[in-house]
C-alpha cells in the first residue's frame, strides 16, 4: 500500500531564529516550524507538514522581509537552490551571531552545559574556500557537473560559479567541464579540485576524480587536462574500491601533501551506500580534520584554529601529549618540536603514513611514537599523558572513549582539547564526561554563507582549583 501524500498547511509565523543545518524556526498553531532560506525576524508565509514534535515548511511568500535579510550573491542560491550555502541570504552579522547561538544552544539543550555566547573568529566571507568538490551525473553520452538543490538529492545542477571558492578553482572547473567525454563510466562520479598553493597570481591546483572502476585513456585526458588548464599541477584517480593512482604532472611530490586530503576520500560500494554517498557529494560537509589540513578550507581561519588548539595544549605545559584522531600529524610534529612526547593516534594507514614521513624529515621520531589504530582501542595503553587532544570526525568520539576520560584525571590527565565540526555532536560528548568542567570555548568561522561552525573545548578536571 503506498503512503498518503503528506497534508500541507498554511500558516504565516515570524523567524525567531536559526537552527542548526541553517532553518530558519518559527511557530505555527503550538510547533516549533523549520522553514529553510528564512532569516530571523522575516514574517513568512509557509506551508508545513506537522509531524509529532515539529512542522516542517516552506516559504509560500515573504509578508515582511527581516531586516538582516540581503539578496544572494550567487545566483545559483535562489535559482537552483543550491545546498551548498544556507545563509546567502543573511548579512554577515546576522550569520556570525546565528553561528554562535548554534554553539550555545546545543551544549544547553543536549550538553547540559551553560556558556556565555562563545567568541567567534572570523576571515574572508567569500572566495575563501580551498576545495571544491562536485557531483557528475551521466546525461545521454556526457555529464552534469555541479552540486545538489537543498531540497532534491537526486537532482545536480550545473555549476557556473560558485563565489565562496577560490576564483582559481572554479576556473580549473570551467576548463575541465569542455572535457568531460572520455571520464570513467560510473552511475555518479565526483571531482575535487584542491588548491596546493594560494600565493596570488601563481595557484596551483591538484585534480581528484572519484569513481569507475576502470578508466580507458586516464593518462592522456589527464595529460590533456593539465595542458588545458595552467593552475592544475596534478591529477589524481580514486578508483571505486581502490587505491589513489596519480594519473599525470607533480603526482610524486604532491603524495604528502595530499595524504590528508585523499584519506576519506574511498569510494563506496553498490547499493545504497552508494546512493548515499550519491546524495552527500555535491554539497559541503566539512569534517572536523578539514580544519587541521594543509589548504583545504579557509586557510586563515584555519591556521586561527590551529594556533588556539596549540596554545590551548601548551598552557598546561605537558610533557606527554595524546594526539587522537591525528590524521597526517601536523599538530603531532608542532607539539614534538616544543619539546613533548607525543602519541599520535589515527586509524587511516595513509594518515599515519604521512605522520612517519613528517616526524622523521623533523628528526622527532625519538619523541613521537604513532599508532595506527582506532582510537577507543588504543587510547588506554596511550595513557597517562598531560594532555589528550580530539579531533573527531563529525559523528564525534565512541561512548567507549568518553568513558575511559571520564576517569582519565586518575592517570594523570589535566586537561581534554576538543576540536569540532558538530556542536551536537559535541554537546552529546561533553555531556558523558561530566567531571570535566569547561575551561575555554572559541568558534571558529571556517564556512561563511553555512551553518556549519567550527569549535574547539578546553576541559579540565572539575576538582582542578
Amino acid at each position: 500500500m503506498s503512503e498518503k501524500p503528506a497534508v500541507e498547511e498554511i500558516a504565516t509565523l515570524t523567524i525567531d531564529r536559526i537552527a542548526k543545518g541553517g532553518d530558519g524556526v518559527g511557530r505555527a498553531n503550538g510547533l516549533a516550524c523549520f522553514v529553510p532560506r528564512t532569516a530571523p525576524g522575516d514574517v513568512a508565509q509557509v506551508a508545513y507538514v506537522a509531524h509529532a514534535r515539529h512542522g516542517r515548511g516552506r516559504v509560500l511568500q515573504i509578508v515582511a522581509p527581516s531586516a538582516h535579510r540581503v539578496d544572494a550573491r550567487c545566483a545559483h542560491y535562489e535559482r537552483d537552490r543550491c545546498g551548498g550555502c544556507q545563509l546567502q541570504h543573511l548579512d554577515d552579522e546576522a550569520q556570525r551571531d546565528a553561528r554562535r547561538h548554534i554553539v550555545q544552544d546545543a551544549l544547553s539543550r543536549i550538553g547540559k552545559r551553560t556558556i556565555e555566547l562563545p567568541e567567534l573568529i572570523t576571515g574572508e566571507s567569500w572566495g575563501y574556500r580551498g576545495r571544491l568538490t562536485l557531483m557528475l551525473l551521466p546525461r545521454g553520452r556526457g555529464w552534469t557537473g555541479g552540486l545538489h538543490p537543498h531540497d532534491d538529492a537526486a537532482r545536480v545542477f550545473n555549476l557556473q560559479e560558485c563565489p565562496i571558492a577560490n576564483p582559481v578553482l572554479v576556473q580549473c572547473w570551467r576548463d575541465m567541464r569542455e572535457r568531460l567525454h572520455g571520464m570513467p563510466t560510473d552511475r555518479f562520479l565526483r571531482v575535487s579540485f584542491r588548491l596546493l598553493s594560494a600565493e596570488s597570481g601563481q595557484e596551483t591546483v591538484a585534480v581528484v576524480v572519484q569513481g569507475g572502476e576502470a578508466w580507458s585513456g586516464a593518462a592522456e585526458w589527464a595529460a590533456a587536462l593539465l595542458r588545458a588548464s595552467a593552475p592544475v599541477r596534478a591529477v589524481w584517480w580514486l578508483p571505486r574500491g581502490g587505491e589513489p593512482v596519480g594519473l599525470a604532472g607533480d603526482v610524486n611530490t604532491d603524495v604528502a601533501m595530499l595524504g590528508a586530503a585523499l584519506q576519506g576520500e574511498s569510494a563506496t560500494s553498490d547499493g545504497d551506500a552508494a546512493l548515499d554517498e550519491a546524495a552527500e557529494a555535491g554539497r559541503y560537509v566539512p569534517d572536523a580534520r578539514e580544519a587541521l589540513a594543509f589548504a583545504q578550507v579557509n586557510s586563515t581561519v584555519a591556521t586561527a584554529l590551529r594556533d588556539f588548539v596549540y596554545a590551548s595544549v601548551q598552557s598546561f605545559s605537558p610533557k606527554r601529549v595524546v594526539d587522537a584522531y591525528a590524521g597526517s600529524g601536523e599538530l603531532t610534529e608542532r607539539f614534538a618540536r616544543d619539546g613533548a612526547q607525543v602519541v599520535s593516534i589515527e586509524a587511516d594507514a595513509s594518515g599515519t603514513a604521512a605522520t612517519r614521513r613528517r616526524v622523521d624529515e623533523a628528526g622527532l621520531t625519538d619523541r613521537v611514537q604513532v599508532i595506527t589504530a582506532l582510537v577507543e582501542s588504543a587510547l588506554s595503553a596511550a595513557l597517562p599523558a598531560d594532555v589528550v587532544v580530539l579531533n573527531p570526525p563529525r559523528a564525534g568520539v565512541a561512548v567507549g572513549v568518553t568513558s575511559l576520560l571520564e576517569q582519565a584525571s586518575s592517570r594523570g590527565v589535566r586537561g581534554i582539547v576538543y576540536v569540532s565540526c558538530d556542536p551536537a555532536t559535541l554537546a552529546r560528548d561533553l555531556a558523558r564526561v561530566p567531571g570535566w568542567r569547561i575551561d575555554a570555548v572559541r568558534c571558529f568561522d571556517m564556512f561563511p554563507q553555512t551553518a556549519h561552525v567550527e569549535t574547539v573545548c578546553v576541559l579540565r578536571p572539575e576538582t582542578t582549583a
